[in-house]
């Protein structure tokens, strides 16, 4: 990324972190579609899951407050807990 990071001090870092961790360049989360970015299947899930994951990780780093991003984890690990 270049230019200001607007979404605070790290933001860079913590998507480098992320798309390590996938498996996909940190462009993959800044495509406005996210089947249309670089080559998202090689995170080693299919298309529609990789697609879906980018579209939570871009939204989730967009909440700027920590409550929110708190109530959003919370919902997804009760949900995984749920299903699985």
């Amino acid at each position: 990324m270049t230019g200001e990071d607007p979404y605070g001090e790290g933001h860079a870092n913590v998507l480098g972190r992320i798309a390590s961790t996938l498996g996909v360049p940190v462009e993959a989360f800044l495509a406005a579609d996210p089947a249309a970015g670089p080559d998202i299947a090689s995170a080693g899930m299919d298309l529609d899951a990789s697609a879906q994951v980018l579209a939570l990780l871009r939204l989730f780093v967009r909440l700027k407050s920590p409550e929110a991003r708190a109530r959003c984890l919370s919902y997804v690990v009760q949900e995984a807990i749920h299903d699985g």
